[in-house]
């Protein structure tokens, strides 16, 4: 089903997908997909929503304005959640609330399913679990991401919304009572990672020098999460980092293009510190603009996994289709909602975690390869393989790889 507060615009909304799919030669109209009134703002409705469904998928934001009364419902109606955020203050707010009772009543909530923070969450559980599998039970202890897209892209409303309401200060602020998103011996880690110089200066990095990539700040608190729960070390180090082009000697191996990067990084924050620029990206950006996505884009990403003791590596590469705030964003959501509803189905013997986990982490008890397995059905390409010192490559099966669950 899909659900929304107007019936007409979600009615109106259903049909612009079937007739783009009808372009790629998918018929639907033979499907019988059902049209949900709901309103965020009507609890009544949402607790129906979510009392008819197994697995609803939240895609309203900024969560922090508009995310909770789904959450809400889905806990007392007993339906598991989806839902693309990448506001971590939000979560853990919400995990203050609610964690205890969706504990109780065995609801899975897997916020964080789409750009942030599948690629890296997956690249890591791949590399770490290759390592362990592969060469001799070796520990992760570092992880470097080198992530691209190609193609094009463009940034969805919720997101811009999200980034000026931060510079406005409007996020939720941690508050007395409210719990750290990951434990405490990891924070070390996430220190290493976000600090001035590993964040913002070039580093070179798997053949290419990489710039700072500005979803960090999201995706380091959930691979510290994810890790204390997948059995990584609090004493693994993270190198989060973006591609801007294909290196080249002409380019200095991708040097000139992330110091050009990081030079717009640094005058565009001082530019969003005046108001009448924000003001005028509100203008623009929220009211006059919209981005449909790109569904011939593509989302690159390239991780390696060193072992504690340096005597092994393991290698992930990935592309996904689409660009990364709307179509691939929507493949990873659509791949994590179709997994959960598999690993909850009746006769299910390995149920995901419940209470708030990031997707990776509350699928790695259900079965093996089963959030692999509904990426490549999307179009996703996935190889994984494991590098022992004095040995040949070994390419592994990404779909047999499990976690210490």
């Amino acid at each position: 089903a899909l659900s929304g507060r107007n019936e007409l615009k979600v009615k109106s909304t259903l049909q612009s997908l079937k007739d783009e799919l009808g372009r790629d030669g998918i018929d639907v109209d033979e499907e019988s997909i059902d049209v949900v009134v709901a309103d965020a703002n009507d609890e009544d409705s949402m607790l129906q929503l979510a009392s008819s469904s197994r697995v609803v998928i939240s895609c309203a934001g900024p969560y922090w304005r508009y995310g909770e009364a789904a959450v809400k419902a889905c806990i007392k109606g007993g339906s598991h959640y989806v839902d693309i955020t990448g506001e971590v203050p939000w979560i853990e707010r919400m995990i203050g609330e609610y964690e205890s009772e969706a504990k109780d009543k065995g609801v899975a909530l897997l916020p964080f399913a789409g750009y942030d923070c599948i690629p890296p969450e997956l690249a890591m559980f791949m590399v770490g679990n290759a390592l362990n599998s592969e060469a001799n039970g070796a520990e992760l202890g570092e992880v470097q991401l080198n992530i691209g897209s190609s193609g094009g892209g463009g940034m969805p409303h919720g997101t811009m919304q999200t980034f000026l309401d931060g510079f406005e200060g409007k996020l939720p602020q941690r508050k007395d009572g409210d719990p750290f998103f990951y434990p405490k011996e990891y924070r070390a880690v996430q220190k290493g990672a976000l600090s001035l110089s590993s964040f913002l200066l070039p580093r070179y990095q798997m053949g290419t020098f990489t710039g700072p990539n500005f979803m960090s700040a999201i995706n380091v608190p959930v691979l510290c999460r994810s890790s204390s729960i997948l059995g990584f070390s609090s004493n693994i180090s993270i190198s989060d980092r973006m591609v801007l082009t294909k290196p080249s000697l002409m380019n200095g191996y991708g040097l000139l293009p992330v110091q050009v990067y990081i030079t717009t990084l640094l005058f565009g924050g001082i530019a969003f510190a005046l108001r009448p620029v924000r003001g005028w990206m509100r203008n623009r950006y929220l009211k006059g603009y919209s981005y449909g996505g790109n569904p011939s884009s593509k989302v690159h990403l390239q991780a390696r996994g060193v072992a504690a003791d340096g005597s092994s590596s393991a290698v992930a590469k990935c592309m996904y289709p689409g660009d990364p705030g709307i179509y691939a964003t929507g493949l990873f959501a659509a791949a994590v909602s179709n997994a959960l509803l598999e690993a909850t189905d009746d006769g299910s013997g390995r149920l995901p975690l419940a209470g708030f986990n990031s997707p990776v982490a509350a699928l790695s008890r259900c079965r093996d390869g089963l959030l692999v397995e509904n990426l490549k059905a999307l179009g996703a390409e996935i190889k994984v393989e494991v590098l022992v010192e004095n040995k040949e490559p070994k390419e592994v099966d990404a779909m047999k790889l499990c976690s210490k669950l």
